[in-house]
C-alpha cells in the first residue's frame, strides 16, 4: 500500500524558508542595527528615546498588521479552497482600508506628535529626542501601511522572494541613510525616522514585479458593496496581530514610563539593549515561523490536516535549533552585545550584562507562544490565538514586571520576562483544554484539526515513476470496490487519476529528477473528490477547450467531459487540481 510522505512539503518549507529568514532578518536586523546606529552615533539616551517612541509606532502600524496578517491568513484559506476572485477582493479591501486609515494619521502629524512625546518622556531633555522621532513616523505612515500590506499577501501568493525582498531592500535603504543622515547632515532622530520611511518607499519597487507577474493569483478587483464585508473579515482574522500591537504599546507605556521614572535614564537605556535582544530573537525565529501562514493556511483550506501536522514539527524543531544557538551566544558574549549598542564600561555595562543573560532564559519559551499565536491565527481560530497575545503581550507580563520592579530593582524585571513568558504557556494550555472539553475548540490536541467524520478517504503520495502510477490505479479501484462504488464511477475515478498523474509523470519534472505527487480521494458531500498536487512546471488543464458535443481527443479534454467539476489553482508554487465527479445513489453497489 503506498501512503502519504512529507516530501512535497517538506521540500516547500525548504523553498520558502530562505525567503522568509532574509525578510524577518533584513525588518529586525534593520531594527536592531538602527538602534546600534543611533545608539553609537547619537547617546545612549537617543536609543532609549526610540524604545520610548515604540508605542506609538506600535499603534500606527496597528491598522497595517491586523489588515495584512489576518487578510493574508483568509486569502490563503480561499486560495486552498480555489475560491480566488474573494481572495482578490480580500487583497483590495485591505490595503484600501488599511491606506485610508494611514491617510488620517498623517494629517495629525502637526498636533498629535510634540503632546505624546511629552506624556511619554517623562522629562524635557528625553521629550526633545522623541518629538521628531515620532512626527516623521506620523507623516511616513501611508508609506510603511502599503509596505506591509502589500509585502504579506505577495508571500501569501507565490512570491515569497518578493516579499523578502521588499524588506531587504528597505532596510539596506535605511541603514545607509542612516549614517548619511546623522553623520553627514546631522539631522538628528528626525533622520533616523525619515531614513526608515524612505528606505520603505524605496522597497516599494518590488510591487511592480509583482503587479506584472503571469504567476499571481490575486488580482486587484473592485469590491464594490462587498468592501465593508471584506475588510471585516480581514479584520476578523487579524484581530490576534491587532491584539498583540496594541498589547505590546500599552506594556511599552506602562514599564517605560515605571523603569524611566523609578529607576532612571541609565537602567532605561540598558533595558532598550534587552528589548532589542527580543528583536535579535525574533531574527533568528521569525522568518521560520513565518512559514506558518505562508503555507498551513492554504494547507487549511485544502484540509490537508497531514501537511499541517508535518509543517508544524519541522517549523518547531528548526526554530529550536536557531533559539539554542541564539542562547549560547547571549549566555557567554553578554558583554560583545552590549557593546554593540554603545554600552562599553561602568556599571551600566555590569547591568547590562546580567540583563541580558536573564533575558535570554526566556527565549524557548518566546518562540513556543510565537508559534502558537501564528498557528491559531492561520486555522482561523482567532480567540485562542488573541488570548495567548493578550497573556503574553500584557495580562502576565506586565503586573510580573512592576512587581519584581518594586521587589527586585531591574532585575526583577528581567526575571519577569522569563516568568511571564512560562506562565502565559501554562496559562494557554489550560485554556485552550477547557475550551476543547467544552466544546468552543475543535478537538485534536494543541494542533486542533477538525475530526473528519462525514467522509471516506484515501490519502497518499506517489513517486513520478509510471509504473507506480499503474500502481496507483489499481489501489483506487481496490478502494472504490471496498468502498461499494459502482464499476462506472471506479472506472472514471482511475482513468482521471491515471491520466492525471502519467500527464505529471511524463511532463512534469526533468528528466531523473526524484519527486512525488500527493493524492487525495475522498467520498464527501454526495460526491467522489479527487485532489492532486505536484510541483512540477506550471501547467493548467483548463487552458484546454472542450466540446460538450462531437467527439473527444485527448485524455484530459475526456475527463473533463464525464467529471461533474474540474478546478485548478497554483498555489506555494504547486499546480492543484481538483476532479469531482456526483454520486449517483441509483446506480451504486449494495
Amino acid at each position: 500500500m503506498m501512503e502519504r510522505n512529507a516530501f512535497l512539503i517538506n521540500k516547500k518549507i525548504h523553498q520558502y524558508i530562505l525567503p522568509g529568514v532574509l525578510m524577518t532578518v533584513a525588518m529586525q536586523l534593520g531594527n536592531v542595527v538602527d538602534g546600534m546606529i543611533v545608539g553609537n552615533l547619537l547617546e545612549p539616551e537617543a536609543m532609549a528615546a526610540i524604545e520610548l517612541s515604540m508605542p506609538v509606532l506600535l499603534l500606527l502600524q496597528m491598522p497595517a498588521m491586523m489588515l495584512a496578517m489576518g487578510g493574508a491568513a483568509e486569502a490563503a484559506v480561499l486560495l486552498g479552497r480555489r475560491e480566488t476572485e474573494k481572495a482578490g477582493g480580500i487583497f483590495t479591501a485591505s490595503l484600501l482600508a488599511g491606506v485610508g486609515l494611514a491617510l488620517v494619521f498623517a494629517l495629525m502629524t502637526p498636533v498629535l506628535p510634540g503632546v505624546l512625546a511629552q506624556a511619554l518622556a517623562g522629562n524635557e531633555r528625553m521629550a526633545a529626542l522623541v518629538r521628531p522621532y515620532i512626527a516623521v513616523n506620523f507623516g511616513g505612515i501611508p508609506i510603511l501601511t502599503a509596505a506591509i500590506i502589500c509585502c504579506y499577501f505577495m508571500n501569501t501568493d507565490n512570491h515569497p522572494q518578493l516579499g523578502s525582498a521588499l524588506f531587504i531592500i528597505a532596510n539596506v535603504v535605511n541603514l545607509v541613510l542612516d549614517f548619511v543622515f546623522l553623520k553627514v547632515f546631522d539631522l538628528g532622530m528626525a533622520g533616523s525616522a525619515l531614513s526608515t520611511v524612505i528606505g520603505y518607499l524605496t522597497g516599494m519597487v518590488t510591487v511592480l514585479f509583482y503587479m506584472r507577474s503571469e504567476h499571481r493569483m490575486l488580482r486587484l478587483t473592485k469590491p464594490g458593496g462587498r468592501l465593508a464585508a471584506y475588510v471585516r473579515m480581514s479584520a476578523a482574522a487579524g484581530i490576534p496581530s491587532a491584539a498583540f500591537t496594541l498589547m505590546s504599546a500599552l506594556r511599552s507605556v506602562i514599564i517605560n514610563s515605571a523603569i524611566v521614572r523609578f529607576l532612571g535614564n541609565d537602567p532605561m537605556a540598558v533595558y532598550s539593549v534587552c528589548a532589542n535582544a527580543v528583536l535579535i530573537a525574533e531574527l533568528c525565529v521569525g522568518g521560520v515561523i513565518g512559514l506558518v501562514p505562508s503555507i498551513a493556511g492554504i494547507l487549511y483550506g485544502e484540509r490537508d490536516y497531514y501537511g499541517i501536522r508535518a509543517l508544524s514539527k519541522r517549523v518547531l524543531a528548526y526554530s529550536y535549533l536557531a533559539i539554542a544557538a541564539l542562547l549560547a551566544v547571549f549566555l557567554v558574549f553578554p558583554q560583545a552585545i552590549a557593546g554593540l549598542f554603545g554600552i562599553a564600561d561602568g556599571e551600566m555595562l555590569a547591568l547590562c550584562k546580567t540583563a541580558l543573560r536573564i533575558f535570554a532564559c526566556s527565549f524557548p519559551f518566546y518562540v513556543y507562544n510565537k508559534f502558537l499565536m501564528s498557528y491559531y491565527q492561520t486555522i482561523l481560530q482567532p480567540k485562542l490565538s488573541t488570548v495567548i497575545t493578550v497573556l503574553q503581550g500584557f495580562a502576565v507580563i506586565v503586573p510580573l514586571t512592576l512587581a519584581g520592579m518594586f521587589w527586585s530593582g531591574f532585575y526583577g524585571v528581567c526575571l519577569a520576562a522569563l516568568a511571564g513568558e512560562i506562565l502565559t504557556i501554562v496559562c494557554s494550555v489550560l485554556y485552550r483544554v477547557r475550551g476543547q472539553r467544552t466544546g468552543r475548540f475543535p478537538s485534536g490536541g494543541r494542533y486542533m484539526l477538525p475530526q473528519v467524520t462525514n467522509e471516506v478517504s484515501l490519502d497518499f503520495s506517489v513517486r513520478n515513476q509510471i509504473e507506480d502510477v499503474v500502481t496507483l490505479r489499481d489501489q483506487l479501484l481496490e478502494f472504490c470496490a471496498h468502498n461499494g462504488i459502482g464499476g462506472k464511477d471506479a472506472n472514471h475515478l482511475a482513468l482521471a487519476l491515471e491520466e492525471m498523474t502519467a500527464n505529471i509523470v511524463q511532463y512534469g519534472y526533468r528528466s531523473g529528477q526524484k519527486n512525488y505527487i500527493d493524492i487525495s480521494f475522498t467520498i464527501q458531500d454526495g460526491s467522489y473528490i479527487l485532489r492532486i498536487r505536484d510541483d512540477g512546471v506550471p501547467f493548467n488543464p483548463l487552458e484546454q477547450k472542450v466540446s460538450r458535443e462531437g467527439p473527444v481527443v485527448g485524455g484530459i479534454a475526456l475527463i473533463r467531459r464525464i467529471m461533474s467539476d474540474f478546478q485548478y489553482t497554483r498555489v506555494l508554487n504547486m499546480n492543484n487540481t481538483v476532479i469531482t465527479l456526483a454520486i449517483d445513489y441509483g446506480k451504486q453497489q449494495v
